[in-house]
């Protein structure tokens, strides 16, 4: 289950002089996307899965992020037939 969203305004309160001001700020919301990535994951790799790992992005020009999900996508399709 994702983590709950954030809440996305803030109110802050300012002091000028000896009055005070409220601001309302409202966070921004990035790019929209029909696939949210809602987890992160951390994990250890030795210096032969490194090197495989850049291979890939070589050859496919593709970020480290998605040679790792094009991997798991390839092997869910042969584990899935």
């Amino acid at each position: 289950m994702p983590p709950p969203a954030p809440n996305k305004n803030i109110t802050q309160f300012r002091e000028n002089g000896k009055s005070q001001e409220v601001v309302k700020i409202e966070k921004k919301m990035g790019r929209p996307t029909d696939a949210p990535k809602s987890y992160r994951e951390s994990f250890r790799l030795s210096e032969n899965d490194m090197e495989k790992i850049r291979f890939c992005m070589e050859k496919t020009g593709a970020s480290k992020t998605d040679v790792v999900r094009m991997g798991i996508e390839a092997l869910y399709k042969e584990l899935n037939q």
